[in-house]
């Protein structure tokens, strides 16, 4: 009897059951006409042949004196940093904006 009433009832409702992947890829195509639509393009460009990567060979060595200004930079910030008093918590959160 309750099998009945289940068929019955399926029967009766008029909703259906939605297809979550369609109704996406319904979305997807939606959009994508809008924006073909916006850039009054008739379909959409074909993709860009991927970028010809030239040989690679060793990197060069970094001279000398490049690499001394990038570790001076460096050490010069860490001491800054060793410097700089500790912030208050307090402070942080008693600034108006």
């Amino acid at each position: 009897a309750l099998l009945a009433l289940v068929a019955a009832a399926r029967a009766l409702s008029s909703c259906r059951s939605l297809d979550l992947e369609a109704a996406r890829l319904k979305r997807i195509e939606a959009v994508r006409g809008q924006i073909l639509s916006k850039l009054r393009l008739p379909a959409p460009p074909p993709d860009p042949p991927p970028p010809a990567e030239p040989p690679r060979g060793p990197e060069p060595p970094l001279p000398e004196e490049l690499r001394a200004l990038y570790n001076s930079t460096r050490e010069l910030l860490r001491q800054r940093a060793r410097l700089r008093p500790p912030e208050d918590p307090q402070e942080y959160y008693a600034k108006e904006l």
